[in-house]
């Protein structure tokens, strides 16, 4: 019991100490808040990125051409395999009679022209897959070619690489970044811990005198860095929410020019609640670095 009555009381003179410098303590909690919220922006953005591109459909982007001289049966068992599919957003079947003027329209011939007396396409599904991911798409494509009657499966995921590509790219860069701010928060929490344990060095010293060990006089600067680390990640994940709403606000505008429904998606409770246990471990983490170094500092002196 005495235990988490001496922890309450550190606590409670943490947040006198806080309280007393109030300024400083709102400014640290700005820059924590800051420094977060940029690569929890950029994360957010690659989210909605990732979002969207698993929502896009482009119909041709599995063509299956079937055999010219398939059966109705065979093509009937096709068409049950393609609604069976939970991998298949949806499909449509496309005639060779009716994609055969299509296409001369489109190339601007005609049956004078053409050079061509006889209708060279076959009949076609155009499927379109659930997710955007490469490996599936071509796995779905394999099955796809193993069907009786099919003639050729055509994937067309070269965008789709790209996509993801740059994605994994982005999610790296985005990752390299938290590192780096990660270490600039750390030296910056360090410096204002230091600081205040310099401003009580005579403090320090006289508990030392009178026996005090090294861990009791790091727990209130540590329950400083904590108090630092809630404040910070709680501004990073009140302003990231507020930056939501507001673009899902002004986002009423694109659907109104677009006539499309469009959404940005918020981060979940739990990467909320990473935003902030990680703004905390970073603080403690510096703050126990910054008052290792000082107190040894101290006895050297």
């Amino acid at each position: 019991m005495n235990y988490f009555v001496s922890h309450y009381q550190i606590l409670l003179k943490a947040l006198q100490r806080s309280h007393a410098s109030m300024l400083s303590t709102l400014m640290m909690f700005l820059v924590i808040g800051v420094t977060l919220i940029l690569p929890s922006i950029s994360f957010l953005v690659v989210q909605n990125l990732k979002s969207i591109s698993e929502t896009i459909q482009h119909e041709s982007q599995i063509t299956i051409f079937l055999k010219k001289d398939i059966s109705a049966d065979a093509k009937n068992k096709i068409e049950k395999e393609l609604k069976s599919r939970i991998e298949i957003n949806n499909y449509h079947y496309v005639k060779k009679e009716e994609a055969w003027p299509k296409l001369q329209k489109s190339m601007g011939f005609n049956e004078s022209n053409n050079g061509l007396s006889d209708n060279p396409l076959p009949d076609a599904f155009f499927v379109s897959p659930k997710s955007v991911n490469p490996n599936q798409i071509v796995i779905l494509k394999s099955s796809l070619d193993r069907l009786e009657g099919v003639d050729q499966v055509v994937v067309d995921t070269g965008w789709v690489k790209k996509l993801n590509s740059l994605l994994h790219l982005a999610n790296k860069a985005i990752f390299l970044a938290s590192i780096l701010l990660a270490s600039m928060l750390t030296m910056v929490i360090g410096n204002t811990i230091r600081l205040q344990m310099t401003s009580h060095y005579e403090e320090i010293e006289l508990s030392k005198l009178i026996g005090a060990t090294n861990q009791f006089i790091r727990r209130p600067f540590l329950y400083s860095g904590f108090i630092y680390g809630l404040g910070g990640g709680l501004t990073a994940a009140l302003s990231l929410k507020l930056i939501v709403i507001f673009l899902n606000q002004t986002v009423v505008e694109v659907e109104a020019l677009y006539g499309t429904q469009f959404i940005i998606i918020d981060l979940t409770p739990l990467q909320y609640l990473s935003i902030v246990g990680s703004s905390i471990l970073i603080a403690v983490a510096a703050s126990f670095i910054s008052i290792n170094q000082s107190i040894k500092k101290l006895m050297a002196t």
